[in-house]
């Protein structure tokens, strides 16, 4: 059954004395108990235990209305209860510690409580005097008793979590910056300005680039980095596996419990995130706010946006953007004070309906979330600049004679020395700008705190059938040029097909295919069955779930089509091996139960199919080790994105990632561009658009459609294409001291690289000190510094990399090992 509210609210809607027998039923306990005199209280007491409470008016209503937070301090069996200035509201006697427990609702004296939280204190010194306890009183209560102050003298009782770096050890407080004078003076007369500190419960599980990260973020919210023009968002554009998604959270509970100014900043905030990913944000929600009385509001088709406006005590509205462009009339009657924006690349599009949609909310915070910002090209960053600070680059047009147009032309190959010293320009004056609220770490950051990883690309030989097909399909296409049959990018997707396993060219087809499959087919001798050596990458598949099944590892395999997928099932099932399987047709509810499953440790499914369109965005699959990418993509975003999904916090073993590639065919190519120097970064396939946008040159599908017949080359085409003189044994040819961006779309989100050599703007041109390269030169930071294993690769090698028993399907192998710093 969907849940549409955090856990903590449920322990909010319990039962009091007057539902006693609803309470027997539900296992839920009131206590009451009579006050205690001021004598009895300063009389000498043992150690006392507080907890952290809400309180409020004694009340038989099911929904309570709480008035504040507050400290029950029970010694013995008896009990005082103090609200957040630490000032004495009401007592009570007669208590048993060990009945005190998190969640249950109590009536101390005159006010009735909900236990959130334990807390433990030290021993306290014996009290034989009312006029020490006075004293004693008198200097506590003069500082406000906040419980998330990392100088109180108690420690929360938490469970431990994957990001703890240590729950030992003291935590340093994490306290943001005050506002600047000229704000001051703006906003607020008086000039009183409050500390604003994350919350303990918070902070002591943030790593140290997320504690940076959230400082970062409260800093432009608050409008202290853009002060001229003024601009309230952000950017946060940290890759995969850095946490984005806490430091949110982090910066969303600071400002719903307070502000610069000691009042909260928001009251009510809106989490808009893909589909797929609204059940995951309840998820960390509730893991990170469990006992902090946060309530969440899920739109859904059982639940109105129009309730949420209903719903004051709620203060977080988790939306999809599908639903969102359909409840927006509903959604402009509520005022909203931040905004967070999920997979924000969605907005790269000015002119897609949800852009405007959002747009229309009036709401200065807002926080754009995505580890891809920059994917094709300039426009699509400035469409998402203007959405969280509006007006900062100017007018589209004025962007794009001033930045877009003389970075770009910067790039091309043989331009003008005057053109490349006013692109560094305008790129450092852009990056200038953009630096004040676009935060981009890489991964690097977190690699202490994570396994080895052993990044693989495969090169599988084509089967003889496969190349049969291969070369088929390319004559047919030859011949019935100039007709309507089939156009170039579908003659892609089929052969793309027949790299995954010739069989899906009978097994699938759609209405622009199906004429040309058919005469594909007819040509070509009658398929029978299945086989798992018609295709190597099926076959090192096939290998490999063996050797994983004996070694007890579990991994995930991540195609781009469900026909792919099914295939794989059918493997699987063939022998008895137990899997599961999250694609588009996956119900949103049961995502979360397939991963939470798939991730224990007691699971005895070792195997889970993915699909990298419907299921390889906001998942941590660390239960599993091992990785394959079956397929890939013409965007390299998506293939990063699928196969960071088992690298990331929480994860134990070693990490191992498999890109298999059908060698001398169109993968191979499409494998080039990803990493070219002259990628086709403005022209390539975008998430949302269709494959049809696409558009090639004559010389551009001469070399797509080329297929090398694997019996007359002696190695691999890739390798050949570096000019590298290695012998392919084993070992890295060279390692660049920096590595370089791959172009000038990477350079907004990093500083230029400094020092000695070719600076990166003059790497791999003619007038640079690099040596000059082809057309398809791939970045030497790419593949130069890993390991070059040719065939017959080292039997150890295969050995741990659990392919030994598939040696002979291997052409060439790129190994990449990441070492943590532990």
């Amino acid at each position: 059954m969907r849940r549409s509210f955090a856990p903590s609210m449920k322990r909010s809607l319990g039962r009091t004395e007057a539902e006693s027998a609803d309470d027997r039923n539900n296992k839920k306990k009131v206590y009451t108990a009579p006050p205690v005199t001021e004598e009895k209280q300063h009389l000498e007491r043992p150690a006392t235990t507080i907890f952290k409470v809400v309180w409020g008016k004694i009340s038989t209503r099911k929904h309570k209305i709480w008035e504040g937070d507050g400290l029950l301090e029970v010694s013995g069996r008896s009990a005082i209860l103090r609200d957040d200035a630490g000032k004495v509201i009401s007592n009570a006697s007669g208590l048993k510690l060990d009945e005190v427990q998190e969640g249950i609702q109590m009536v101390v004296g005159s006010k009735e409580v909900e236990i959130l939280e334990r807390l433990e204190s030290k021993a306290e010194p014996c009290v034989t005097s009312s006029a020490n306890v006075a004293t004693e009183n008198k200097t506590a209560l003069n500082e406000p008793l906040n419980v998330d102050c990392a100088h109180r003298k108690f420690k929360p009782i938490v469970s431990r979590s994957a990001n703890d770096a240590c729950e030992d050890q003291p935590v340093e407080p994490l306290i943001m910056k005050k506002l600047p004078f000229e704000r001051q003076f703006q906003r607020n007369s008086s000039n009183e300005l409050a500390e604003v500190q994350v919350p303990t419960s918070l902070t002591k599980h943030l790593r140290p680039h997320q504690r940076d990260g959230v400082a970062f973020l409260y800093e432009c919210v608050t409008g202290m980095r853009m002060m001229e023009p003024p601009g309230f968002g952000a950017i946060l554009a940290d890759e995969m596996g850095l946490g984005k998604t806490l430091q949110c959270i982090a910066l969303m509970y600071t400002l719903l419990k307070t502000g610069p100014y000691g009042k909260p900043l928001a009251r009510r905030v809106l989490i808009v995130t893909p589909s797929s990913l609204v059940d995951n944000w309840d998820q960390e929600i509730t893991k990170w706010l469990r006992n902090e009385r946060v309530f969440t509001f899920i739109v859904g088709p059982h639940k109105k946006l129009k309730l949420y406006a209903q719903s004051p005590h709620i203060p977080i509205l988790i939306i999809s953007y599908e639903m969102l462009a359909k409840q927006i009339d509903e959604l402009e009657s509520v005022k909203f004070d931040l905004i967070f924006c999920d997979e924000g690349h969605r907005l790269k599009n000015s002119d897609v309906k949800v852009f405007g949609v959002l747009s229309r909310i009036e709401c200065l915070r807002r926080v754009i979330i995505t580890g891809t910002p920059i994917q094709n090209d300039l426009q699509e960053f400035y469409s998402l600049i203007n959405f969280v600070n509006p007006g900062v680059l100017g007018p589209y047009q004025d962007f794009k004679a001033r930045y877009e147009t003389p970075i770009v032309i910067s790039q091309r190959p043989g331009v003008l020395l005057q053109s490349i010293e006013l692109g560094i320009e305008r790129l450092n004056e852009l990056n200038a700008i953009t630096g004040r609220f676009v935060l981009r770490r890489t991964q690097e950051v977190i690699n202490r705190y994570l396994p080895e990883k052993h990044e693989l690309v495969v090169f599988c030989y084509p089967s003889e059938w496969q190349t049969e097909v291969i070369r088929t399909a390319l004559t047919l296409y030859e011949q019935s040029k100039g007709s309507p049959t089939i156009s170039p990018l579908q003659l892609i997707t089929i052969l793309k097909k027949i790299c995954n396993h010739p069989s899906l060219v009978w097994l699938t087809g759609n209405s622009g295919q199906e004429s040309f499959q058919q005469q594909l087919i007819e040509l070509l001798p009658s398929w029978q069955a299945m086989r798992a050596g018609d295709s190597a990458k099926l076959a090192i598949v096939e290998s490999l779930l063996k050797d994983l099944l004996e070694k007890q590892e579990k991994i995930v395999i991540v195609s781009y089509y469900n026909k792919t997928l099914d295939m794989i099932a059918d493997l699987c099932q063939h022998y008895n091996y137990k899997h599961c399987r999250l694609d588009g047709g996956t119900a949103g509810p049961d995502r979360s139960k397939i991963v939470t499953a798939f991730n224990s440790a007691s699971s005895d499914t070792y195997i889970l199919l993915l699909s990298a369109k419907a299921g390889g965005a906001g998942l941590n699959l660390i239960g599993a080790s091992r990785l394959v990418l079956y397929d890939n993509d013409w965007n390299p975003a998506n293939d990063l994105q699928a196969m960071s999904r088992v690298w990331r916090d929480g994860q134990r073993r070693p990490v191992f990632i498999y890109r298999l590639l059908t060698a001398f065919s169109i993968e191979e190519r499409i494998f080039q561009r990803q990493i070219s120097k002259t990628s086709l970064s403005g022209t390539v396939v975008d998430q949302k658009r269709n494959l049809n946008n696409l558009q090639f040159s004559d010389e551009e599908l001469k070399d797509l459609f080329t297929f090398v017949d694997p019996r007359h080359v002696d190695g691999c085409l890739t390798h050949s294409l570096l000019e590298c003189p290695c012998a392919g044994i084993g070992m890295a040819p060279e390692t660049p001291e920096t590595p370089q961006p791959l172009n000038e779309l990477d350079c907004l989100l990093q500083e230029p690289t400094g020092g000695g050599g070719s600076p990166w703007y003059l790497v791999g041109r003619s007038g640079g000190q690099a040596k000059g390269r082809t057309k398809y030169a791939l970045k030497m930071q790419e593949l130069m510094r890993w390991e070059h294993h040719r065939s017959p690769v080292s039997e150890s090698v295969l050995e741990q990399l659990g392919l030994s028993r598939c040696s002979d399907k291997v052409v060439f192998l790129f190994r990449n090992i990441v070492c943590t710093n532990k």
